[in-house]
């Protein structure tokens, strides 16, 4: 009963809504209740001015909140202006217990798979994204991948949790040795060792598939990108003992192009901190430290502590920066445990005001205490107040921006952006401001709780500012179009739908149905979907006004179908009623009001229900106060026709004997003329089988059939077995293709390492079973043809994975497949490519042209990116300075490798090596001698 009300809140939570907005509540005439109206699109229609893309915008960690509280609350994220939410690590737990002291459970998995005690259900996660994608939030999973829960303390730290996933825990090949790092300034034991807990060997091409698995099912839930606990200690290719698991895992990521991903790669020590940034984005503990004390935790007030990122030449646009993390405030260390709220908002006005970095606000537990909640709870409310929202806001709207640091003294800095907006932060007393700018000549309103104004003129900003105050000075861009329909997206049970479009703020605007042409409308048109089709047809409908577009997914479903559910009830229950919803669209679809409706009596303890014009649902069975699923837990997610015993789902009834069928042969393709198949049944009274939609030939159990013989290669073969008693029946249907062997051949050439001799070439296919092999290992020996290329010819395969090796040592490297190739292949330095490479060391003197490159008294023009003749992104490096003879255009010559394809930006730089950054996406070209000339605007 306790679950009903809470369902039947919500729902009145919801009426009251929009009566206070205006909006009327309908209840149908049928069984069925629905919440009527816009409430669909109330939420999303909502303009909260947040960035498109994830890195441009900011993360709020929502560090040991539920997935329930963390969707409870998107509509305040949202409005507090924060792009991302950053959830805790989302793997099984090796405990249950919601102490908020036990943070660091989430840190310790046991498996790679989603759900936690502590956070939720795979299903509360996905509800989650859901609702996250309604208000643009990107939702960021913590991952840990470098290690798993542990026993226990002392000599129990280095051996896994007794309820690890056993098919990790009981694979030796999954581990590095059982000790902790004994060497921080050497790579290789950060990254086999353990950091007190046991290390898993990220080097296994198995285990490498299973958090691959785990990070693809985040994402097919809706999750927008990954942080990874602990990456700087996970190897890189070229550490010693290196792997392949970075360009491997994040490589095999679905939807990578759209994902934000960065990596937890504290600095100190042998941290490899730059070339981690090849392949994510990166944390900055040194630069978080600099700010606290900046700000003046621990430390004298200094502002200038503030201006360097202190990260290694990283380039800005790959850091996330934060004034304090979860370890800093959790650990024993209590790094920041004891920053006060002011410490921390005039830390986070300094950071989030900046440009090209992505910050993320760290929400601290609530109540008194270091860990005053417990986990899965909200933390304090800090994140929504005032002056830190007016910082966030002034973030988003600044986007695309450069920055210009000022400062004045070391109390107060300004963080200019372009010439558009500025943030001002006063660690000291009350304050004149008298300071160049890049500002418009007017008078700008102080956004933020100290209020005032300051008036710009002729490149002078001046006014007054409260002590310990921050100000906040932009003109906010207009608001986006709003896009809203009159439907709630989901299944219909009509031959058509009609949907209302509206929008405003724009205008024109457009909508697409699946993927089709655009077609121009007015607001208040109508579109109708579904007159005609067929039953189970999906119908997405894209949504275009001005800069913002809006996608409604609906699915035509026959009214005539039905869910049918059987329940076997406990033997204390009297006659179950059930209990109906569906949560999988916007508003919530309730079927009769709680308790629901009696069952019928199929005897033998079953009781049955059909709920007819649903396809799924989600069910609670009740009795007399009992109820299963249990109290505020989501009911049992049912489709079709569906058996319930003792909490299980079941597709068929648990209590009848299922007939079960087998086959001796795999499904797939063979290579000979013909194949024996043998079908055996197990259960059943009598079988039929077809093959290719011939008419059924009885047979029984342990019949030989042969397919194939005599036919064409290609041809394609279908067999379906039916197995039946005198309670039910079993189907199921094998598909074999003829596939006779390849007589083509390709040739493989490899250019060996310049300490190996000969070396041999070991293939083979683990596509096909048995897996097949050219010879044991070491394999054969390939042929020299001269300059370091060997070679070998691979006759009759279609494809082989290859290793090669000589004298011990292999590429790829022991535990890793082999490089897969399917055509004449060169491989060099671990690349495969279907042409030679190129042998060209040559240098080509490219000409760089900067237009429109304005500078101040004392800034000259250099360049800097990617490669070491570009400084490796290091400003104290960059190439130049450049020739202004037709200022603003800039000319710089730089002799770089033939055929690199380079990322660069430029920079201003003047004498104190002030640096200001290009804004926007770097640069990219690829050198030539017959194009040597590169001509860009440069971004301010």
């Amino acid at each position: 009963m306790r679950k009903a009300r809470r369902l039947w809140s919500i729902v009145l939570f919801v009426a009251l809504l929009m009566q206070t907005l205006g909006i009327s509540v309908a209840a149908q005439e049928s069984t069925d209740v629905t919440i009527s109206s816009d409430v669909s699109t109330l939420a999303s229609s909502t303009n909260y001015g947040l960035p498109a893309n994830t890195k441009d915008g900011l993360i709020f960690h929502a560090w040991n909140w539920s997935f329930d509280n963390i969707t409870n609350n998107i509509p305040a994220i949202a409005a507090a202006g924060y792009k991302s939410i950053q959830t805790s690590p989302i793997q099984g737990t090796k405990e249950g217990t919601m102490d908020g002291s036990k943070w660091w459970l989430l840190y310790q998995p046991i498996n790679f798979d989603i759900g936690n005690a502590q956070l939720g259900s795979r299903d509360q996660f996905k509800r989650l994204c859901e609702e996250a994608e309604k208000y643009g939030i990107s939702i960021i999973v913590d991952v840990v991948a470098n290690h798993t829960a542990n026993a226990g303390g002392g000599n129990l730290e280095y051996t896994p949790a007794y309820n690890v996933d056993p098919s990790i825990r009981n694979n030796p090949n999954f581990w590095h040795e059982f000790r902790g790092v004994d060497n921080w300034n050497e790579r290789w034991p950060v990254t086999h060792l353990g950091i007190r807990l046991p290390d898993l060997n990220t080097s296994n091409q198995e285990l490498q598939d299973k958090i691959i698995g785990f990070l693809n099912d985040a994402v097919s839930l809706g999750a927008d990108g990954f942080r990874f606990d602990a990456a700087k200690h996970i190897e890189l290719p070229d550490d010693p003992g290196g792997s392949n698991f970075w360009p491997r895992v994040l490589g095999s990521l679905n939807n990578k192009q759209n994902l934000y991903i960065y990596g937890e790669v504290l600095q100190g020590g042998a941290d490899a901190y730059s070339k981690y940034a090849n392949y994510m984005g990166l944390t900055t503990s040194y630069y978080g430290d600099a700010i606290r004390h900046s700000v003046g935790f621990n430390s004298s007030k200094n502002v200038n502590n503030a201006k360097d990122f202190n990260a290694n030449g990283v380039n800005p646009s790959k850091l996330v920066t934060w004034v304090e993390s979860h370890d800093s405030y959790a650990n024993d260390g209590n790094e920041s445990t004891y920053m006060n709220d002011w410490h921390i908002k005039m830390g986070w006005a300094i950071i989030a005001s900046r440009a090209q970095t992505t910050s993320l606000f760290f929400n601290r537990p609530a109540g008194g205490g270091k860990f005053a909640s417990s986990l899965g709870t909200p933390g304090n409310n800090l994140w929504q107040d005032a002056d830190i929202v007016a910082v966030n806001k002034f973030h988003n709207a600044m986007v695309g921006q450069g920055e210009h640091l000022r400062t004045q003294g070391n109390e107060i800095m300004l963080v200019e952006r372009g010439n558009k907006g500025m943030t001002m932060v006063n660690l000291g007393g009350d304050a004149s401001i008298n300071s160049d700018t890049n500002l418009a000549n007017g008078t700008y309103t102080n956004k933020a709780t100290g209020g005032g104004t300051f008036t710009v003129s002729n490149g002078k900003i001046t006014g007054n500012i409260g002590g310990g105050k921050i100000a906040v000075l932009y003109e906010a861009a207009p608001n986006a179009p709003e896009i809203s329909i009159n439907q709630s997206e989901g299944e219909f049970y009509s031959d058509s739908l009609a949907v209302t479009i509206n929008y405003t703020g724009a205008s024109n605007a457009s909508y697409t149905l699946n993927n089709g042409s655009p077609t121009s409308f007015s607001s208040g048109s109508t579109v109708t979907l579904g007159a005609g089709a067929a039953y189970g047809t999906t119908f997405l409908l894209k949504v275009t006004a001005g800069q913002t577009t809006k996608t409604y997914t609906f699915t035509k479903s026959d009214p005539n179908a039905a869910l049918i559910i059987h329940y076997y009830k406990p033997s204390s229950w009297g006659t179950p009623n059930i209990y109906y919803y569906d949560d999988s669209v916007t508003p919530t679809t309730i079927g009769k009001a709680w308790p629901g409706t009696a069952m019928q009596n199929e005897g033998n303890g079953w009781y049955s229900a059909t709920i007819a014009g649903w396809s799924k649902a989600k069910i609670i069975f009740n009795s007399n106060g009992n109820q299963a699923p249990g109290a505020s837990q989501p009911g049992y997610q049912v489709s079709g026709e569906k058996w319930i015993k003792d909490g299980t789902i079941y597709p068929n009834n648990p209590d009848v004997t299922i007939p079960t069928i087998s086959i001796d042969k795999p499904e797939g393709t063979f290579n000979s003329d013909s194949l024996d198949v043998t079908i055996s049944y197990q259960g059943a009274n009598n079988a039929t089988y077809t093959l290719n939609g011939a008419a059924p030939v009885s047979f029984t159990s342990g019949t030989k059939i042969t397919i194939g013989a005599g036919d064409a290669d290609g041809s394609t073969y279908t067999l379906n077995v039916t197995a039946s008693n005198s309670g039910t029946n079993t189907t199921k249907t094998y598909s074999f293709t003829k596939q006779l062997p390849n007589t083509e051949s390709f040739t493989v050439h490899f250019y060996k390492p310049d300490n190996w001799g000969t070396p041999n070439i070991y293939f083979y296919d683990e596509s096909v079973s048995p897996k097949k092999e050219n010879a044991a290992w070491p394999g054969t020996a390939m042929q020299d043809e001269g300059n370091g290329w060997y070679s070998y010819t691979i006759s009759g395969w279609d494809k082989a994975n290859v290793i090669f090796n000589s004298n011990g040592q292999q590429t790829p490297g022991a535990s890793q497949a082999g490089y897969l190739v399917t055509a004449n292949s060169w491989v060099k330095d671990g690349v495969v490519s279907n042409t030679a490479p190129e042998q060209n060391n040559t240098l080509v003197p490219v000409t760089f042209n900067i237009q429109n490159a304005t500078t101040n008294v004392g800034q000259n023009i250099y360049i800097t990116g990617n490669i070491a003749e570009l400084g490796n992104w290091s400003p104290q490096n960059a190439v130049g300075p450049a020739s202004s003879t037709n200022y603003p255009t800039w000319t710089l010559t730089i002799n770089l490798p033939a055929g690199a394809t380079i990322e660069f930006k430029a920079i201003k730089k003047d004498g104190s090596n002030n640096v200001v950054w290009e804004s926007g996406q770097n640069h990219s070209f690829t050198v030539n001698a017959s194009n040597p000339i590169v001509e860009f605007n440069f971004n301010n």
